[in-house]
Parts: C-alpha cells; structure tokens; sequence
C-alpha cells in the first residue's frame, strides 16, 4: 500500500497531549567535576531517551560509535521533548536530547532535572510556513489567522518571538495546538492558515507540497538544544562516567554526519520514510554541533524563558540557570 505524507509524518510523531506531572527538583547546587575514582562502567547501563525526528540511536550505529561500548545504552523511543523531560524527571531514562523550549516548560514545571550539555544549529530549519498559494507573507499578517504549533516546542518558542517581533501577541492568532503528523495534514487542508514546525518537517513540507517559509528562528530564537539528565542519573559515579563518554561519542558522530552528508541522509531518510532531498535538506542546515554551557547559552535560554512567563504560557519565572550542570563540559 503506497504511504501517504500523512502516514510518513504519523510515523515521526503521534499526537501527544503534554501535561508533565513532575517531581520537584532536588539540590541546585552543581559539581564542578565529574566523579573521581574508579568506577567499573560494565556493569552501568545507561538509559537513553530519543526521537525518530532525532535519531540519536542511529547516528551513533552509522557512525560505528556504538561499537566497543565499556558500558550497555538501552534507547527509547518518545515522540517530542516534553515527555523527555519527564522520563528523565522520573527516572524512566537517564538523558536525553530536546530542543530549546521542553526544558523551559520542564523548569517551569519544577523538573528533577539538570541541564548537563548544549549543541549550536542554526535554527533555519524552526520556521512558519504556509501553503504554496498562501497571500499571507509575513507574520504581521498572521493576526486573526488560525496558526498550528506543537505547544511546548521549539516551534512554539519561534511563533512567540516573531509575533512579539511583530507587535503581536499569542492573543492576536488562533493558536491551534497539534502535533507535527497533524499540523501537516491541516496546514495541507486548509484548515489552518500557517504552521510552526521544525525540521525535519519543514523540510517535508516544502519539498512535498511546496509550503513557503515566512520566517525561521535563526532571525528570532537561538537555534540551541539541549541534554537534559535525571538528578538521579547525574548523582550517580557510573551513570556521570558513561554520560560523559557517551558525549565523546556522539560529537564523533556529529563531525561523521558533517563528512559524509550523503551516506548519513540515506540512513536518516530510510528511518523516517521520508525522501532523501527532505533528509538532505534537513541535515544541510540542521546539524546540532556540541558546545560548552557558557554565560551566552544560559542568557539566550533565560530570554525565550521570560519570553513565555511575559506570555503567561508558563507558571511564574523559570531561573534557567539553576538547572544548569556544566560538570560535562570538558566530554
């Protein structure tokens, strides 16, 4: 049976209603270095959380990283960032990687989480789109008009922010809240006037019904993401030792999907299902580069932060740098 954009979108991202239910959050205080001491990492198993849209678990399997483990990985499978979160503010797994907005949410939730490595992207890839024979072309324009976000994301933080660039407010759209398989098929149907989404989507998108971009976050938001870690799993001497080789590893991974462009949009496009000029096009300007958690990340974050409290879309004033751990920063 031949599979539908629907169909290849429902099998990145399935509807979620994201209502974290989250433990508070233990000692804000922060190592500044990783455990001393022996620690025997085969008998550690680290609890990995990831997203098709992601895929951490196959970069690393590509990129041979996965290859002479000192310590087991059991991966995951969630459908966006904010449930990341609160697994890993549960303990149901001990890292993972979200976008720029869930651990604000998570924060502003009062997570059991730590903030322990940040990755650069250029944020090309987080825009709002519209249809191809769509008259709206500017955000201003988006004022009255029904606009589909993920609530929560990424996506969500760049709708904020260029509506605020645009003297407008959450109030001045019809926010319709749906996930990416959703937000595809109404933006598609007419049954919205714009969609926020992010890469890969976006990518999809334009190449499958030639959606236009009328602005994307590298003009608004910053393009970081985030490792986000249970208190439980950064406590612990094995899980911090595997967190920080585990980290190595993927930024090997990372300069091995910058070097062989077309081999990893292959891999990534038979993942998801989508074509390899949507995986190209995605990889090409959404690569995640690792970074230090400097003074500049914190900042950046703290602004999207107040962006949302301003915006009411959080409960009270979220202080970004109390979650942060830069114990890792030397991985």
């Amino acid at each position: 049976m031949k599979r539908t954009p629907k169909t290849r979108l429902a099998g990145l991202a399935l509807a979620v209603v994201a209502a974290l239910s989250l433990s508070a959050c233990g000692d804000d205080a922060a190592t500044d270095a990783a455990p001393s001491g022996p620690v025997d990492l085969s008998t550690v198993t680290l609890k990995v959380g990831d997203q098709k849209a992601i895929s951490i678990e196959v970069l690393l399997k590509a990129s041979g990283q996965l290859e002479n483990l000192p310590y087991k990985i059991e991966f995951s499978s969630f459908t966006a960032g904010l449930p990341l979160v609160e697994a890993a503010s549960a303990g149901g797994i001990d890292i993972a990687q979200t976008r720029n907005t869930p651990v604000i949410f998570g924060a502003a939730a009062d997570a059991d989480i730590k903030i322990v490595g940040a990755l650069s992207a250029t944020g090309k890839g987080d825009a709002i789109l519209v249809g191809k024979d769509s008259a709206i072309g500017s955000v201003a324009a988006l004022k009255g008009k029904k606009v589909a976000v993920y609530k929560g994301s990424s996506a969500n933080a760049n709708l904020l922010l260029q509506l605020q660039k645009s003297g407008l407010s959450l109030g001045d759209i019809e926010p319709v809240y749906l996930a990416p398989a959703d937000g595809y098929t109404a933006l598609t149907r007419g049954d919205v006037d714009a969609w926020a989404t992010w890469d890969p989507y976006t990518a999809i998108a334009e190449k499958e019904i030639g959606a236009k971009s009328i602005a994307t976050a590298d003009h608004a938001a910053n393009g970081y993401n985030f490792w986000v870690a249970g208190n439980k799993a950064v406590d612990d001497a094995g899980k911090s030792a595997a967190i920080a080789d585990f980290f190595q590893r993927y930024a090997a991974a990372t300069k091995w999907s910058s070097d062989n462009l077309d081999t990893w949009s292959t891999r990534y496009a038979e993942l998801t299902q989508i074509s390899v000029d949507a995986s190209r096009t995605t990889w090409t300007r959404s690569i995640k580069e690792p970074i230090k958690l400097t003074d500049q990340v914190i900042a950046s974050e703290q602004e999207i932060a107040d962006a949302f409290t301003k915006a009411k879309a959080i409960p009270g004033k979220v202080d970004f740098e109390s979650f942060v751990d830069t114990r890792f920063d030397k991985a």
